[in-house]
């Protein structure tokens, strides 16, 4: 159902700027973890191996990926039947709080392995979390945008959720600079989980301030609620489900191979300074930021899966080559490597979300479209930092991450084509 009009109007304007930092807030406490991988995996994960200690880091990391799917569940429950805003506003505050208490955390030099135990709770807590969001989000503000406008508004809340991203970057590189590593190692690094308590706010703000989305309000008026929509989803839609699923590979395994696993890749795979990779990382997020809109508006005109396939193909034809740069350089040609990848897949989160929400119905759509980021994420997103570290390890093939960035795209590629095929039966 579309009841949405041609034009923008005060409360749509005011969900996607709403949402947008919304998203920001929780996405910047949710990056933090990648960033400080390195540091947290002497703090809680202590080993005379480092690899070791990394697989066990990303392994704690991708806990917070295996339970996303239960969090769109319960989330999905909420805001099919009681309403976007509700299960948005909720994930946002129940973000905030666990992310502060990383901040506080005793290390494993304090209270043993309690530490690490503690540690993956709150990776689990935030996880169900990021499943009420993620995709849920994409929901509010697309179902507020003129008929028109759904890839730009869609492209404006992946602008927050790159920007999170991205101030969780600035925020590492900013006190790689500004304080020595033994400082930054022992206390620093809790500085930015603390200040992630600010997400707070949005939450709130959204809650009380922001209207229901009109798709919503006249779905609820019109027909009866599903009273399992989770339930309904995989009954009725899983072969779209799947679809989905694998259409959203550019986004969760490109952005964690791209801009988490990255700064531990260069530092402790191929010898940069810390504080040069972050700075490197910082640059190609705000290129990704002030792109992603314009592929928003493109997408809106010549349809976003004819994008979405551009990206797909230029995952396998430049993988390769940029990894053999990212290896081999620190000057400007290595820069250049990860900024190839930072225009495709901005280009790719300026198309996905209005592609992927517009795939399922209005009354199961909150409940689908999370469940596919979510199970996307749970399955390839999480894992892939551990992945690149056990391939690197295991071949002893220093660009063998490009390899799992080849066969993403591949495996979208038809993913996208089995999409096509089904707008077009339904468009019959």
């Amino acid at each position: 159902m579309n009841v949405s009009s041609q034009k923008w109007t005060n409360d749509s304007v005011k969900a996607i700027i709403v949402g947008s930092f919304a998203t920001l807030f929780e996405w910047y406490d949710y990056a933090l973890y990648g960033y400080f991988a390195p540091v947290i995996a002497r703090q809680f994960f202590p080993s005379e191996d480092s690899y070791l200690s990394l697989l066990m880091t990303f392994a704690a990391f991708a806990t917070g990926f295996i339970v996303r799917p239960l969090g769109a569940v319960f989330f999905g429950y909420l805001g099919d039947r009681l309403g976007r805003k509700y299960a948005l506003s909720l994930s946002v505050i129940l973000m905030a709080v666990p992310t502060a208490i990383i901040g506080v955390l005793p290390t494993y030099s304090d209270i043993g392995a309690l530490a690490p135990i503690l540690l993956i709770l709150i990776r689990v807590t935030q996880g169900l979390a990021v499943g009420g969001n993620y995709g849920g989000a994409f929901v509010f503000v697309i179902e507020h945008a003129p008929d028109n406008k759904k890839c730009l508004a869609g492209s404006c809340l992946m602008v927050g959720t790159i920007g999170g991203i991205l101030v969780g970057s600035a925020m590492a590189a900013l006190l790689s600079w500004v304080m020595d590593p033994e400082s930054l190692a022992d206390w620093g690094w809790r500085i930015p989980f603390v200040l992630g308590l600010l997400a707070t706010l949005a939450g709130l703000y959204m809650r009380k301030k922001v209207p229901e989305t009109p798709e919503f309000e006249a779905q609820k008026n019109l027909t009866d609620l599903a009273k399992i929509p989770a339930g309904d989803v995989f009954k009725y839609h899983k072969k779209r489900l799947v679809t989905a699923v694998m259409s959203i590979l550019p986004d969760v395994i490109g952005i964690y191979v791209m801009f988490f696993f990255m700064t531990t890749y260069l530092t402790e795979m191929v010898g940069w300074e810390m504080n040069t990779a972050l700075t490197v990382n910082t640059i190609n997020l705000c290129l990704m930021v002030a792109i992603i809109p314009f592929f928003g508006w493109l997408s809106d005109i010549v349809r976003p899966i004819r994008v979405m396939r551009w990206v797909a193909i230029s995952f396998i034809i430049t993988a390769i080559p940029c990894f053999i740069l990212l290896s081999e350089y620190q000057g400007v040609l290595a820069v250049l490597a990860q900024t190839v990848f930072a225009i495709s897949i901005g280009a790719y989160y300026g198309s996905m979300p209005a592609a992927i929400v517009s795939f399922f119905p209005t009354e199961l759509r909150y409940s689908a479209s999370a469940l596919s980021f979510n199970i996307s994420a749970a399955i390839f997103g999480g894992s892939t930092p551990w992945v690149c570290t056990w391939l690197i390890r295991s071949t002893d093939i220093i660009i063998s991450p490009a390899f799992y960035l080849v066969l993403t795209g591949l495996v979208t590629s038809v993913a996208l084509m089995r999409m096509a095929k089904c707008e077009t039966q339904q468009s019959i």
